[in-house]
């Protein structure tokens, strides 16, 4: 994607400060955290584009909204610090764990090491804007932001803790509980410069829908994956929708689908070709609303993001078959 991307000013500008955010972020990591939970220099790889597509995407969009601003630092730094938040809150809803900070910790406990990213990540961002932006009023906004905009998508997840959850029409799900699990999730990046720098507000609505219908897109998909997952545990899902409309007996065919792993796209393909074209549908309007704001992609460069995003989330492109699944 970088590489059919990397020509584009905005993307080279959007990683090279995605980068030097990386940098300030583990520095502070390392200062801040006592002894007894210390911080490990982070590895390479972690600086890698495919590791920081989403953050880079934002700071794209962004940059394509407030200009040259001189907070875009603080931007940046507050959307990783909110990854750092989102990245270890799934982790105990989830009960997995994806590392965000390499702690040198005696113990294997997993749970602990995600309260403990998200004190960190909350230390990392008070003393960053003390440091760099004292005198420029922005702490108050920047943390009651930073709340106020993961609050929707919190409280979806709060909700869905309840389950099995009540199937619901694939409008209503991507309307009511995508929208707000992981389209407002996606645009709460936007809410600090938007609050702080007051932009256009044809161009703020653009640059929201971009985010949103992205994020949007990426749900989809990451429904495609999960769908196995969340129909045995009861949780909200695109594909179960789909296939409670289209069909009738279809929790019966969803308790007969085999017990070991298996994948929608080989159980399922009507629902799995249904969904990867309601993500594309979401993914067209995105590009369109990037376009508004000036940021027009080549039909290639548009097929660059859309695979790596396929590949990200591990779902096999419209046509692959089986053999062909993601390793």
């Amino acid at each position: 994607m970088f590489s059919s991307l990397g020509t584009l000013q905005a993307f080279s500008d959007a990683l090279s400060l995605q980068q030097e955010t990386l940098d300030r972020f583990y520095a502070l990591a390392a200062a801040i955290a006592p002894e007894q939970c210390a911080v490990e220099p982070p590895e390479g790889k972690l600086f890698a584009f495919e590791r920081n597509v989403f953050s880079t995407l934002f700071l794209v969009i962004t940059g394509l909204l407030v200009g040259r601003s001189r907070l875009l630092p603080l931007y940046a730094m507050v959307n990783q610090c909110m990854r750092a938040w989102v990245t270890a809150c799934d982790n105990l809803l989830d009960d997995e764990y994806k590392e965000i900070f390499p702690f040198r910790l005696a113990g294997r406990g997993q749970r602990m090491r995600s309260v403990l990213t998200i004190l960190l990540a909350d230390r990392i961002l008070w003393e960053y804007i003390d440091r760099h932006y004292r005198d420029d009023g922005v702490l108050e906004a920047a943390g009651r932001l930073s709340l106020e905009a993961l609050a929707p998508s919190a409280a979806q997840e709060c909700e869905e803790e309840t389950r099995p959850v009540e199937i619901l029409p694939s409008r209503r799900l991507l309307d009511e509980v995508h929208h707000r699990k992981t389209g407002l999730l996606f645009m709460s990046p936007l809410a600090l410069p938007c609050r702080i720098e007051h932009p256009d507000d044809r161009r703020a609505r653009a640059a929201e829908r971009a985010v949103h219908d992205f994020g949007m897109a990426c749900q989809c998909l990451d429904d495609i994956v999960d769908m196995p997952s969340d129909a045995a545990a009861g949780r909200h899902n695109l594909l179960v929708s789909l296939m409670a409309e289209g069909e009738r007996g279809a929790r019966v065919r969803l308790r007969n689908l085999p017990r070991q792993l298996w994948t929608a796209w080989e159980h399922l393909p009507a629902v799995t070709r249904r969904a990867r074209q309601i993500a594309e549908g979401y993914f067209a309007s995105s590009f369109e609303a990037m376009a508004e704001l000036g940021l027009v992609l080549a039909p290639a460069q548009r097929g660059a993001v859309v695979g790596t995003i396929y590949r990200l989330l591990r779902v096999p492109p419209a046509g692959a078959d089986a053999a062909e699944n993601v390793a």
